[in-house]
């Protein structure tokens, strides 16, 4: 139970990371220093890769349950 739970919170963290990655990298191209000034992109992106490397290589359990369980 509780390692579903963390690979399933890693999950969205990835994913969540990954769209903050971009959206960063996007803010700081379109205006220099827009985001480097306050919070540097690249701790987002390696929060990002680790996840992803953590994500890679655990097992995916699929459960598909019925309707009743």
């Amino acid at each position: 139970m509780t390692k579903d739970l963390i690979l399933q919170l890693n999950t969205e963290l990835f994913r969540a990371s990954g769209i903050l990655t971009l959206i960063l990298f996007l803010l700081e191209t379109l205006k220099e220093g827009y985001v480097s000034f306050y919070l540097n992109p690249v701790i987002i992106l390696v929060i990002f890769l680790g996840s992803g490397v953590i994500w890679l290589f655990t097992p995916q359990t699929i459960e598909n349950k019925g309707i009743l369980g």
